[in-house]
């Protein structure tokens, strides 16, 4: 494959996205086959974010007893929409281009008709994506974010990436911190997301065959559109809410997340106090974690000087609704 051909891999890409696109209207080659670009398919798409993002404000209902702000609920949201947003471009993208080989190939020169066309369905592809995206995807994405946190503050010494703080006032959060929080975030989500690929490419036939064969086989004799509607909206619904609570679990304060923690376990009878005892205990209960974090910090980093600032600051007022 020479320069010329490599440039064009890109605008053969696009092309592929259209030609998918108009396929019903051009001609009957992919009948049977489910699009993944169409006007179901992206309504499907779009009340499938609708309800995955309520799923998050229910969960937001249950913070007890410090909620996060509104301001900064919204911050930790939009990195995981973002980030979700690149990894469904890129999980469509894939889908079509892995399924359409030959278009691609013979475009930049080099046919090839090896293809199996129990793998040609998009679906088949898209579904498998979505599972493992949402399952061993989030434990990988976790050690990677932990781990790119971990690089940027010891070699590039970045300040304002501890996720979910976004200054001292709850109400104003920094953008600044967003904006540096949310680039972590999403190279994290990337280079997740190119591990899994290359999983994918080291097990392709069985995963797909697995994937054709058992999970989705008996869809086949379903229309089109039950397909997408299985395969786009009642799977990813359920796999993506459990993925963004997850997912939220690690991306906001952790502070806060034991604050509550410990203020339940410690105060049993919190909820009968008055507003002042429950503020005391509350800030009781802070003090002692952020000690026990200092405490901890101090031992490992005795003989490094201090990266940037570690202390927690305030992300959400006490019962805020």
């Amino acid at each position: 494959m020479g320069c010329k051909d490599i440039l064009s891999v890109p605008l053969v890409l696009i092309s592929t996205i259209f030609t998918h696109t108009n396929n019903n209207n051009n001609n009957n080659d992919n009948d049977g086959k489910c699009e993944l670009i169409g006007t179901f398919s992206l309504m499907t798409q779009a009340i499938l974010g609708l309800l995955c993002l309520s799923s998050l404000l229910i969960k937001r209902s249950y913070e007890y007893p410090v909620r996060r702000t509104w301001p900064v609920w919204i911050f930790d949201v939009s990195k995981q929409l973002i980030g979700a947003l690149g990894v469904h471009i890129f999980n469509v993208i894939l889908s079509m281009v892995k399924t359409a080989p030959d278009l691609v190939l013979k475009k930049i020169g080099n046919n090839n008709d090896d293809n199996d066309d129990d793998t040609q369905d998009p679906c088949d592809w898209y579904f498998l994506n979505i599972v493992l995206d949402c399952t061993i995807g989030v434990y990988i994405l976790y050690l990677v974010f932990k781990a790119v946190n971990r690089v940027c503050k010891q070699y590039f010494h970045l300040t304002q990436i501890e996720s979910g703080e976004y200054g001292p006032n709850p109400h104003k959060p920094s953008t600044k911190a967003f904006v540096k929080q949310l680039a972590v975030y999403f190279t994290s989500l990337m280079i997740t997301k190119f591990l899994l690929y290359g999983l994918v490419e080291c097990f392709e036939k069985q995963l797909l065959w697995i994937t054709s064969h058992i999970l989705l086989v008996w869809l086949n004799e379903y229309p089109d559109e039950f397909e997408i509607f299985i395969v786009m909206f009642i799977v990813p619904i359920i796999m993506n809410c459990l993925q963004l609570i997850l997912i939220d679990n690690f991306i906001r304060n952790q502070l806060w997340i034991n604050v509550n923690k410990r203020v339940i376990v410690e105060f049993p009878n919190f909820g009968d106090e008055t507003a002042s005892v429950q503020q005391r205990e509350i800030d009781q209960a802070r003090q002692e974690l952020e000690s026990g974090s200092k405490f901890i910090d101090d031992h490992i980093n005795r003989d490094n000087a201090p990266i940037g600032n570690t202390q927690h600051n305030n992300y959400g007022s006490y019962n805020e609704v």
